[in-house]
């Protein structure tokens, strides 16, 4: 038996019943009404979080001291939603979104690439790199290289790791668009939109006087949602026997994923089967709808233990990854 589901074929693959899994694979069907109730649950508890805060901001908080608190705190709620929606991002650059190809990039653009501020297709172009070449020093979804300690965090929040993932995205997008690469996609092309409607949001909220929800969505979109976003990445990929020392852009990390279960906390911080991010690379084109099938299948199979040893929990993996 393999020691690594990485290792695993799926050709080989077969349950208890002796059910091939290129057999059951053809049955994964993307469950559209889930993907787009989830969806819009992220845009609906958007809303209500702006609209919370507003009501505080004015009817129950007043003076600096407790408006300030209020926007660090409603920021945090907004940015924990917008992390919610960008997980989609990724689910659209696996072309989950809707049944055709072009119909799942347009729709993931204008349904979260505006509020995120990354065209879909340009994403794509990065994330299927992370997918080939996950744990090397090649990988462009790097967050896992360093410690979970003081002076990443630091970073995250104050916009340093958002910088240099930034760079990092165009720089590749740009190289491979020179090599001839024909996915299209740009950086430049959904970013100004999203400044503009990002703008807009804080803009039309000054003029209402909902300083608060203002302020909140401002660290929301710059401090809490590339926060929540990176610590996501260690979560799923550093391994907890990772060297603190070691320069992972200079030597091999090696593959590591997990799976953080189906509870409330895991399915809504790793929306969009971000909580069984191990199925999905290993079966990287499944919708997110279907891996807890696939999951069941897996569990019925000789590979059972493997996926058994993988199981954990965020904050269990937080306590052993965390050297705060």
């Amino acid at each position: 038996m393999a020691l690594d589901i990485g290792m695993v074929r799926h050709s080989t693959l077969v349950d208890s019943s002796g059910r091939r899994y290129v057999d059951f694979r053809r049955s994964l069907i993307p469950r559209w009404g889930v993907v787009w109730t989830t969806l819009l649950v992220g845009h609906a508890a958007l809303l209500i979080s702006a609209a919370l805060i507003a009501f505080l901001g004015r009817d129950v908080v007043s003076g600096w001291p407790a408006m300030s608190a209020l926007a660090v705190a409603g920021g945090a709620m907004l940015g924990f939603w917008l992390h919610y929606l960008m997980t989609y991002l990724h689910e659209g650059a696996h072309y989950n979104l809707a049944p055709t190809r072009r119909a799942s990039d347009v729709l993931t653009n204008i349904f979260v690439g505006v509020f995120v501020g990354m065209d879909v297709k340009a994403y794509r172009k990065v994330h299927f790199e992370h997918h080939r070449y996950l744990g090397t020093t090649r990988d462009p979804e790097r967050s896992y290289f360093a410690p979970l300690n003081l002076r990443f965090l630091t970073e995250a929040v104050s916009g340093v790791r958002l910088i240099r993932a930034l760079k990092g995205y165009r720089e590749l997008v740009k190289r491979k668009s020179r090599a001839g690469d024909t996915g299209g996609g740009s950086m430049d092309l959904v970013f100004p939109v999203s400044v503009a409607v990002n703008g807009s949001i804080v803009g039309c909220s000054l003029w209402c006087g909902a300083v608060a929800v203002a302020a909140a969505w401002t660290l929301g979109q710059l401090v809490f949602l590339p926060l929540l976003n990176t610590v996501r990445q260690v979560l799923e990929h550093r391994s907890e026997f990772a060297d603190d020392r070691a320069d992972y852009s200079s030597v091999p990390h090696g593959p590591v994923n997990r799976l953080f279960g189906g509870g409330f906390f895991a399915a809504v911080f790793g929306a969009a089967g971000f909580n069984r991010h191990m199925l999905h690379h290993w079966d990287p084109s499944v919708s997110f709808t279907r891996l807890k099938d696939v999951e069941r299948f897996l569990m019925q199979t000789e590979i059972a233990p493997i996926v058994q040893g993988r199981q954990t929990t965020y904050y269990r993996t937080w306590r052993q990854l965390e050297r705060i």
